[in-house]
């Protein structure tokens, strides 16, 4: 794999969210410039976070675009849709190529300016204050580890429980070093490896240090004058190193490890980062609106006017308000019904809350999506949530089930469901087997991840060999994206 190298690195300076700030202009990023003070190394992990928000990346194709496209969340297959060839599984289409290229690129670009704090920040580690560097380095590894495995998710193989001989396969480079040189692409199993290896060297930095982890140490002093450790949900924290631990863990189908981290989430993480919703959802003033239940996220980013990006995707007519948007991401009105039981469970759905506030019903037929709606004055606004509380219960369901205990499974799904507004009369029944429950999961997969990008890495962990809104017959063919055709050619 090719060293992502940015001519000029761009970063955002806390002092001020308008405030830019440019290193050299070489052909590499001049750390002799950008680490002289431990604002340098802020200012750089705050770049590595706007560089996740582009639009080719987390802020967009990697959430609500591409990726949700791959998981048939909207009907995107008419004829002209800038997104048809991804939903119809195109490899070798133009536009398909470009935004996988594009993820890609991206990704390693993101991974490329960590990899500089990650190997410069020791040799300044004596002029640095102790929680700085802990917190900081800290920060880069999980999101090294965080942004490695979404590439793996996407690029590797899934269904690793049932066919481990994926591990085996040689694929992508795991990239922890800056420099021009070369990484050679390595087995899953190594890969993931790493994924690990650097989760557990984040964890061990930040356990001590992150003023939401259980195992803070109080005798630490935390300088926050300039608010550089305010917000943590906002950035990846001590309980996203767990969360992510939980999804590795699930990936590779040890669901006793997955178990663990997930309730560590589930649990500590509820007393200090964490809560349920406080059903402002339902508050009829929509500056008051928590759409995505901003509460309930254990990492997400704060993505600068990102209805820029979703507006064209999402609104029911054009820019001149009297054709109908031919680009627009929604629903089919009767798949949305049948997928929140409108006919069978009228009562308990019409009461969802992701049934009855997040979807603009144009037309019996058409339901526009509210989710990442943009509101004058909302406090809520430009939130991407990329961990969310409801996973590490649905991870711990299905860690249960898989283990044989449905009925703690269902408690987990009847958690998250009386939290979206759903009445205890319709409680899931703890006599369901294990492949009812498995359905019930993922159900909510389909309910809850809406225009987040997660529904497609259930499918492919899971080894669907169908999904809802395809008839294409789902394996490794249609699961393993390809590889951009340079990195093949470069990595050999």
């Amino acid at each position: 794999m090719k060293k992502i190298i940015l001519p000029v690195l761009v970063i955002l300076s806390l002092s001020s969210c308008k405030k830019w700030l440019s290193v050299s202009p070489k052909s590499e990023i001049a750390s002799a410039d950008l680490f002289k003070s431990e604002q340098g190394f802020k200012d750089a992990l705050m770049g590595a976070y706007l560089l996740m928000t582009d639009k080719g990346a987390y802020g967009f194709e990697s959430t609500i675009g591409f990726v949700d496209v791959l998981a048939q969340q909207y009907p995107t297959t008419a004829a002209g849709h800038p997104y048809a060839n991804i939903s119809t599984y195109q490899f070798l289409n133009g536009s398909f190529m470009s935004m996988k290229d594009n993820i890609w690129s991206k990704s390693y670009s993101v991974i490329a300016n960590l990899n500089n704090i990650i190997n410069t920040i020791d040799g300044y580690k004596d002029k640095m204050h102790p929680t700085n560097y802990a917190m900081i380095k800290g920060e880069a590894l999980g999101l090294r580890a965080f942004i490695h495995l979404d590439l793996y998710r996407l690029f590797g193989y899934g269904n690793l429980k049932n066919a481990p001989q994926g591990l085996d396969v040689i694929g992508l480079p795991y990239v922890n070093t800056y420099s021009k040189q070369i990484t050679p692409p390595t087995t899953g199993r190594d890969y993931l490896g790493q994924v690990e290896k650097d989760l557990a060297a984040s964890e061990a930095l930040l356990s001590k240090y992150d003023a939401v982890s259980e195992k803070f140490d109080p005798d630490v002093e935390v300088p926050n004058q300039d608010q550089f450790y305010s917000n943590r949900r906002m950035r990846f924290n001590y309980y996203a190193v767990k969360a992510t631990q939980a999804r590795l863990y699930l990936w590779r189908g040890d669901y006793e490890k997955a178990r663990d981290a997930a309730e560590i989430v589930t649990t500590n993480g509820r007393t200090t980062l964490v809560t349920f919703h406080n059903g402002n959802i339902n508050n009829p003033n929509a500056v008051s609106k928590d759409y995505t239940f901003s509460t309930e996220h254990i990492f997400a980013l704060n993505v600068q006017n990102m209805f820029e990006y979703i507006k064209p995707y999402i609104t029911q007519y054009g820019p001149d308000g009297l054709n109908v948007n031919s680009r627009r991401l929604a629903q089919v009105g009767s798949i949305a019904n049948t997928l929140f039981e409108i006919n069978t469970k009228g009562g308990m759905s019409l009461s969802d809350y992701r049934y009855k506030e997040l979807y603009n019903k144009v037309s019996s037929t058409e339901y526009l999506l509210l989710k990442f709606t943009f509101v004058t004055a909302s406090t809520f606004k430009d939130r991407m949530p990329l961990i969310k509380l409801p996973e590490m219960y649905y991870i711990l369901a299905e860690c249960y089930n898989e283990l044989g205990n449905s009925p703690l499974a269902v408690e987990q799904l009847n958690t998250v469901r009386t939290n979206r507004g759903i009445a205890t009369t319709y409680k899931l029944s703890e006599s369901l087997n294990q492949a009812q429950v498995q359905a019930e999961i993922q159900l909510e997969y389909r309910k809850e991840f809406i225009s987040e990008g997660q529904l497609f890495y259930f499918f492919k962990r899971r080894g669907n060999t169908t999904i809802p809104g395809t008839n294409k017959v789902m394996n490794n063919s249609v699961y393993v994206l390809p590889l951009p055709q340079r990195e093949i050619e470069i990595g050999n």
